[in-house]
């Protein structure tokens, strides 16, 4: 079972694991509509000091569990840490780019969609794909 709450307060909150693979698939899109990255140098080892989304379409449009945390957030972009984690260590959120070469920010993106799919409980595929065909 996933974990359905990540973060206090603001943060992203699912109502059931239905809401959690169909947000799932919503950021396994390409190209992404909801940026996944992390800070700091995670290439030496070290997990990054913080994990955020980047929302870069209109609000209206995210799965309801984003839609919620982007507008109680108020911009466009979301603290959750441990939730990005949870994609690269589970969800093969694994290929990863240095948008500036400084290796301070890093864009974090699935290997391949069946590498996600193959993450996914076979009772959670609609689910999963309804949010990716969103």
């Amino acid at each position: 079972m996933p974990r359905l709450d990540w973060g206090l307060g603001i943060g992203l909150h699912f109502y059931n694991n239905e809401e959690y693979y169909e947000t799932l698939g919503f950021l396994s899109k390409q190209p992404q509509l909801v940026k996944v990255y992390t800070h700091k140098n995670d290439l030496s080892g070290a997990w990054a000091g913080q994990g955020k989304l980047h929302n870069i379409v209109a609000i209206r449009d995210l799965p309801r569990p984003l839609f919620v945390a982007f507008s109680e957030s108020g911009d466009d972009r979301l603290s959750v840490t441990d939730y990005v984690r949870n994609l690269v260590e589970n969800h093969a959120f694994r290929n990863f780019w240095d948008p500036t070469g400084l290796r301070y920010t890093y864009y974090r993106e699935p290997l391949s969609l069946d590498a996600v799919v193959r993450t996914v409980p076979e009772e959670y595929l609609e689910d999963f794909y309804r949010g990716y065909n969103m």
